[in-house]
Parts: C-alpha cells; structure tokens; sequence
C-alpha cells in the first residue's frame, strides 16, 4: 500500500456507484491505505478485506463493532476530547460534536498520508437532500437521533476550513459522480474531482 496517500470513506449515498474492492484489487499493492466510517464493514462482512481501518465515535456504533467480527486492531476510536471539534475553533466554549469522516481524515494525517481522496463526504454537497443522504440510514445506529441537518453541514464546512489551514501541506480531494458539485471551501489545498477522473487515473 502507498502510505502517503489515503482513501477516506465517507457514507454519503454519492458513493452508492463507487466499487471500492475492484479499484483497490485493480492497484494490487501500489493501492492507498483505506479508511472507512461506521457502519461501511457491513459492506465487506464476512471476510472484511477492506477497509484498512475503520473510524468510529458513537458510543452504539462502538458497541456494534465490538461484537461483529470487524478486525479489532483495524479498530480507529478516537480519545474522547478528539470526538468533539476543536476548542480553538469554538473559543465561545460551545464545541459541537464532531463526526466519524472528519475523525477519519485527522487518523490519516496522524498516519502520514499527503494526499486525502475523500468519498462520501456528501454534506459539502449543493443538493440539498444528497448533502444530508446516507447509506446506511434507517439501519441500526443510524436513527433520527443520528441524522445530520443542513444546520450541521455548515458546521462541517467550517470544520474542513479550519483543518485545511491547519494542514496546509495536505492536498484533500473530494470525489463526487460527475454532475454533483460541492460548496467550495476556498482552501487553496481543498479540491474536487469526479469518481470517473479518479478511476482513470487509477
């Protein structure tokens, strides 16, 4: 696997087309590290060959993969003050829970990646019901409680902003099917680019 360069898997229904198993066995070794959110082991289950990591911060979805069978040394759980967004960002003291994709991405900087292909980060999305979608909705643990809001999509964007300027040597790249646009970030290190582009240059 390429270390400089991770996959971090989000679970926006953008990605509903996307085979992430026939592009990471298309790249043999050469392949970068893959981290997913939640409940995307469901996806792999029973052999679980991907993701590489798997990033969690809800006490139910912890408990859901202590006892699935998901690898557990392939387990990312953040310490309880990384589940929250940054104290610096809220100097008012109101810190918003922070959510599994953006935990995701700091464990792959921590790890050494450069360059951050993002897929499934659906709440930069125009489209209003595409940015709050996820596959996974209606399962278990992923109830109204832990539905997201456009009012949680602004708070995301603003997140992303402020790990792009406290990263400025990462290149985040979010992919999108062709026709779906995002909210620019306006982060001279943030881009968008298609899952067509992205498979073709695989």
């Amino acid at each position: 696997m390429i270390k400089e360069v991770a996959i971090v898997v989000g679970n926006g229904a953008s990605r509903r087309s996307f085979d992430l198993r026939k592009m990471a066995e298309s790249m043999g070794d050469q392949r970068p590290v893959i981290y997913g959110c939640n409940a995307l082991y469901r996806e792999f289950a029973p052999d679980f060959d991907l993701p590489d990591y798997l990033v969690a911060i809800d006490d139910g979805m912890m408990e859901e993969l202590d006892s699935c069978g998901f690898p557990k040394e392939k387990i990312v759980i953040p310490l309880a003050g990384e589940r929250w967004e940054p104290a610096d960002l809220h100097p008012n003291g109101n810190r918003p829970r922070s959510n599994s994709g953006m935990c995701a991405i700091k464990a792959a900087i921590r790890d050494g990646a450069k360059t951050l292909l993002c897929l499934g980060f659906d709440s930069f999305l125009f489209d209003r019901a595409q940015s709050i979608s996820n596959l996974f909705d209606g399962t278990n643990n992923y109830g109204p409680e832990t539905r997201a809001s456009e009012w949680d999509n602004l708070g995301r964007i603003r997140f992303m902003k402020y790990l792009a300027g406290k990263n400025p040597n990462i290149d985040f790249v979010f992919v999108y099917p062709k026709g779906m646009d995002a909210v620019p970030i306006g982060m001279p290190n943030v881009y968008q680019t298609t899952y067509e582009e992205l498979v073709e240059e695989a």
